[in-house]
């Protein structure tokens, strides 16, 4: 709807207009009359307007000043002026300043008048059309900027550009050097995958939007800085001057807002751009030790107590094994307790290294399995859900480690309790033998049941019964035993272990491998071939 304001002295003038005017249709809305500049302006204050039929003399402003004004402060505004037959000199002054048309308000016809205002409102439409792409192209090119300079800034912390291609950034998007002092702050979504599985957020990008909207409105009170959205729940801050407050009131507004929970990792001052990537995986190696110290937490790499690896163990491998043989649970958790609070009270290893402990305390629970011939630890119920592995791996804190460990020993020793001295059935052991024969086939229980003449349905009780898993999960099993032996030759694609293993989709392989293992067949692979000594779970 174009929107039109009579200005002129004359009332019958200004009711001629408004009878001209057709006001039955959603085309034009007469949004108010003056009679005189003055009383215009004021009207133009509250509401908008797209078109000003002014009359050029009137009194206290004419029609020239306000024209003036309205050029100046609202350019939009197409103006046509009303003249009489004397006015013609002060008509081409009115066009100089802007006027769009003009018409003898003695000499009005109708038709004449509506002429010129449908090809202002014509004009009035492709303009804002025009202005709205320009806006649009704006927008687009002002967002791709954006992500070009996150992207650059990402590459940066993540040590994937060299120093000469940093410098190149700060120029490209016309950034000034950090003064020297600078820190990196890294942040992260805690408990981010069971964040993801409880589904509140609908997508994985939108939570991440959520939060990094938070924290960017909030790096904003405190002055200059750089904010940096990294992958999957991990952000970056790049302050020059970090105040302990503006992380306190991030934690807060996170908290309240959305009802999370994020950790800080804050590095040492660094002076150069160069040492940007060294200052991120400090932070990043400072964030990782909220293992020991819980969610929630600010915590500064200078003022972690760090110690030595390796950790002292309090009590040999032997003397585990032989509680676990003689199925003492109490003295087992007796001694558990005792590590956890020796490892409590005194400085910190890298939890890395801690988590490596706990893989090679879980191996002795699975070679004493395998030595009974009782199967392996992913025969074992899952506590919670989850594979002994992917616990290890995954936990956020030690606590929630050493909670997730003291549940899975009751499935553990019933487990070894319900196996004791128990033959499995020939029918049974015909399926293990075929299910081993042929792991890399596309094996089917309608297909093993008939193999020994049982229905899937009593095949599935029976397996359940004798071995303590499903078949289905015994075949992943065996699998996934199978997959991790292949990772440790380099030179075997993926591609080819998920074919080797019975999976026809890498991508369901992956997935399936990660959810056992609590990573990815690439990162397993990396890790065995990193270690001098291997990941003890990989020994099988």
């Amino acid at each position: 709807m174009i929107r039109i304001l009579i200005v002129d002295d004359e009332i019958l003038v200004r009711i001629g207009l408004k009878t001209i005017i057709p006001m039955d249709n959603e085309e034009y809305e007469i949004i108010g009359e003056a009679s005189n500049g003055l009383e215009a302006l004021d009207i133009l204050e509250q509401q908008d307007c797209d078109i000003a039929l002014i009359d050029i003399r009137m009194p206290d402003m004419d029609g020239l000043e306000l024209l003036r004004q309205i050029r100046q402060s609202r350019p939009a505004i197409k103006c046509l002026i009303l003249s009489n037959h004397d006015d013609f000199a002060y008509v081409q002054q009115a066009l100089r300043l802007g006027a769009a048309e003009y018409i003898i308000k003695l000499e009005i016809d109708p038709a004449e008048l509506m002429q010129k205002i449908g090809q202002m409102k014509q004009q009035i439409q492709e303009e804002k059309q025009q202005r709205a792409e320009t806006s649009q192209l704006a927008m687009k090119v002002n967002q791709y900027g954006r992500e070009v300079k996150a992207k650059r800034w990402r590459e940066l912390l993540l040590g994937q550009c060299s120093t000469m291609e940093a410098m190149s950034v700060l120029k490209e998007f016309m950034i000034a050097p950090f003064p020297p002092k600078y820190r990196v702050v890294k942040v992260q979504i805690e408990y981010y995958e069971a964040v993801l599985a409880d589904n509140r957020f609908k997508s994985e990008r939108l939570l991440n939007y959520t939060v990094a909207n938070v924290l960017e409105e909030i790096m904003k009170k405190y002055g200059y800085g750089e904010f940096v959205e990294i992958e999957n729940g991990k952000f970056a801050i790049i302050k020059d001057i970090l105040q302990a407050e503006m992380l306190q009131e991030m934690a807060r507004a996170v908290s309240t807002f959305l009802r999370l929970s994020v950790g800080f990792g804050v590095s040492a001052a660094f002076g150069d751009l160069s040492d940007l990537h060294k200052a991120y995986q400090m932070a990043d190696d400072a964030l990782s030790y909220r293992f020991y110290l819980g969610r929630g937490q600010i915590i500064h790499a200078e003022q972690i107590p760090r110690a030595a690896d390796p950790l002292p163990d309090p009590w040999p491998e032997e003397d585990w094994i032989r509680c676990i043989e003689e199925r003492n649970l109490p003295g087992i958790r007796e001694r558990l307790a005792e590590w956890l609070s020796l490892v409590q009270n005194q400085a910190l290893i890298p939890p890395g290294n801690m988590r490596d402990h706990w893989i090679r305390l879980m191996v002795l629970f699975d070679h004493c399995l395998q030595k009974e011939g009782r199967g392996d630890i992913y025969s074992v119920d899952l506590h919670d859900g989850i594979y002994p592995y992917h616990s290890i791996r995954t936990a956020e804190t030690l606590q929630d480690l050493a909670d997730w460990f003291g549940g899975w020993l009751d499935h553990y020793f019933a487990y070894m309790k319900e196996h004791d001295k128990r033959r499995l059935r020939p029918e049974i052991e015909t399926i293990i033998r075929t299910i081993h024969e042929q792991i890399s086939m596309p094996l089917k229980v309608n297909e093993l049941a008939s193999q020994v003449g049982f229905t899937v349905n009593y095949l599935s009780i029976l397996f359940k019964r004798e071995t303590g898993e499903t078949i289905t999960d015994y075949i992943a099993r065996v699998r996934m035993k199978k997959a991790r032996e292949m990772l440790k030759n380099p030179e075997m694609k993926i591609y080819e272990i998920s074919e080797l293993t019975g999976y026809a989709d890498p991508n369901h392989f992956s997935r399936s491998f990660k959810q056992i293992e609590g990573m990815y067949p690439t990162e397993f692979r990396k890790l065995y071939l990193g270690k001098t000594t291997g990941d003890p779970s990989e020994t099988d």
